[in-house]
């Protein structure tokens, strides 16, 4: 009778789960080629074709949302439920999302224009004295302010980033050096009008899935085990060799 009891409350608790609307997962991401990117209202990239593996995986039917990158990264930070990628994980934020792990490579540099012979960037603080352009609610801008940058030109947009330095209003930006080629070509400019003069290391590592940390600890734990997974049977390694050859 105790054991009958017992199965039938797992089954209603187990329908409870499954009806939670709490349960329902957001994905949210900007577009960033090649890391994520729209097609006719398919989500393409490296990042984004990480992101589908695990949601397949987790058995989890969800659309991604893309939305300038303010609105996702606010979306993230008040809506539990919330997955949001590709975000760079900096100690400034570790407390702000839950993180799952790792679905990308990420480099990131200051760049300024070739013809501005007289601009020579040969450590961080050599950058520090000079205008740079970043993009706003951008992991950069924010690890660049709290080390005490002072010139820093925010742009809403990244391709006016771009533009910024093509046009003269900044000396340098920083920015990622796979997104770069994109953006530029995006704008309709000439990347070989800009140079790479110095990598900013501590931004140089992996771009990550987080979550609003309070978000249904199932669920993280449910997508955490399907990002594993696909790492481990090797299907994580195939996406970005398509991206990143060695």
């Amino acid at each position: 009778m105790h054991l009958r009891l017992l199965f039938l409350v797992f089954i209603l608790l187990s329908c409870f789960v499954r009806a939670d609307p709490h349960l329902e997962l957001r994905v949210v991401t900007e577009n960033f080629p090649p890391y994520n990117f729209e097609v006719k209202d398919k989500a393409e990239g490296v990042s984004s074709e990480v992101v589908l593996a695990v949601l397949e995986h987790a058995d989890l039917d969800v659309d991604i949302e893309f939305l300038p990158w303010p609105r996702a990264y606010r979306t993230a930070q008040i809506e539990p439920n919330t997955l949001i990628y590709s975000i760079a994980r900096i100690p400034e934020r570790e407390s702000m999302f839950v993180w799952l792990g790792t679905i990308a490579p990420y480099r990131t540099s200051f760049y300024k224009l070739k013809s501005n012979t007289d601009l020579h960037i040969h450590s961080f603080e050599d950058a520090r004295a000079h205008k740079i352009g970043v993009s706003q609610e951008d992991a950069i801008k924010m690890y660049l302010e709290n080390r005490g940058f002072k010139h820093l030109e925010v742009a809403n947009a990244d391709q006016f980033v771009v533009r910024m330095l093509i046009y003269g209003r900044m000396e340098l930006i920083a920015y990622d050096e796979a997104s770069l080629p994109y953006q530029v070509k995006e704008a309709g400019l000439d990347l070989d009008l800009i140079e790479r003069v110095l990598r900013i290391e501590d931004l140089s590592e992996e771009l990550y899935l987080a979550m609003h940390p309070k978000s249904d600890p199932l669920l993280i734990q449910r997508l955490k085990e399907s990002l594993k997974a696909i790492k481990e049977s090797g299907q994580y390694q195939k996406i970005l060799s398509r991206y990143f050859p060695e």
